[in-house]
Order: C-alpha cells, then sequence, then structure tokens
C-alpha cells in the first residue's frame, strides 16, 4: 500500500495503477513523498475480570436476581 504526501500537506491513497518502479512523473508533480504502509495495526480491547461482588449487580445497580420476566 502506497500513500502520497502532496505539497499541501495532504495524505492520499495512490491509485491502483501506481507502480513505484516505474512512476508517472507527470502525475507526481503535486507529489512531495511516497510513503509505503507495510503494516496496519488495530486498536484491540483489553478484557479484565469483574471485581468480586459485582457480578450480582447489574448496570442500573438494582439486584439482577429480583428482574422477573415479563409474562
Amino acid at each position: 500500500m502506497y500513500l502520497f504526501r502532496k505539497k499541501d500537506g495532504s495524505l492520499v491513497e495512490a491509485p491502483e495503477d501506481f507502480d513505484p518502479k516505474e512512476p508517472d512523473w507527470n502525475h507526481m508533480q503535486e507529489v512531495e513523498e511516497v510513503l509505503v504502509i507495510s503494516k496496519v495495526l488495530v486498536p484491540q480491547l483489553k478484557l479484565v475480570p469483574k471485581p468480586q461482588g459485582s457480578g450480582d449487580k447489574n448496570s442500573a445497580g438494582t439486584d439482577s436476581k429480583s428482574l422477573k420476566p415479563e409474562k
């Protein structure tokens, strides 16, 4: 994956037909840098256990065992 940093500071994705070995210099006039993206990092969630005693109450603070299903 390649990104172009243009002279105005904006970042745009390189077109699909971009060839780094033979770039089209006419198309590259506004490009200041070509950035190579080799890894894309994705944020991950960290799961932690609930503290003891908080399992018998729901988020509203009421006792979850006292809730009765509607008929």
